[in-house]
């Protein structure tokens, strides 16, 4: 019986080290405004930065959520935000501008579609599309994909 009591409390450690659940606020707030599954943002961060806010990836994304300035130019502008783009390394305007451009993707894709263009770009997964591909082509893609689901489901069911 201790045994599995000390399972299950080193079960619960490492889910909410591996799983933080931070930023509730900032994504309540933006998934509110735009319509998005809270888990599945936290899914994404999860995948783009473990939660870590200054975040810079080789690339140049930056933040929670790993956003290119420019695709967060874009999108701000898309969407009235452009105050937003002055600091992306702000959790709130990062999480609100990097939910906004996951809105954008998931009107467009479906879901897994979306988070393939979300990794690899709108264009990539367009041109994908017309190639008639039947997996992703990058296999950082496939795996980023996989990455966010899964974390998603462990964010619902440790709610």
């Amino acid at each position: 019986m201790a045994f599995a009591a000390l399972a299950i409390i080193a079960f619960a450690v490492f889910l909410s080290f591996y799983y933080p659940k931070k930023y509730n606020a900032e994504i309540r707030a933006a998934c509110e405004r735009y319509d998005v599954d809270e888990n599945l943002v936290r899914g994404v961060i999860h995948a783009e930065s473990k939660f870590k806010p200054r975040a810079v990836s080789g690339a140049g994304a930056v933040g929670l959520m790993q956003l290119m300035p420019s695709t967060a130019e874009w999108i701000a502008a898309q969407t009235g935000n452009a105050d937003l783009t002055s600091d992306l390394f702000d959790p709130a305007a990062n999480i609100m501008l990097g939910t906004a451009y996951l809105k954008y993707l998931l009107d467009k894709f479906p879901l897994r579609d979306a988070l393939a263009a979300y990794n690899a770009g709108e264009g990539n997964l367009i041109k994908w599309q017309a190639e008639n591909l039947t997996e992703y082509p990058y296999k950082e893609t496939r795996d980023y994909v996989k990455r966010v689901i899964r974390a998603k489901t462990v964010y619902e069911k440790v709610r």
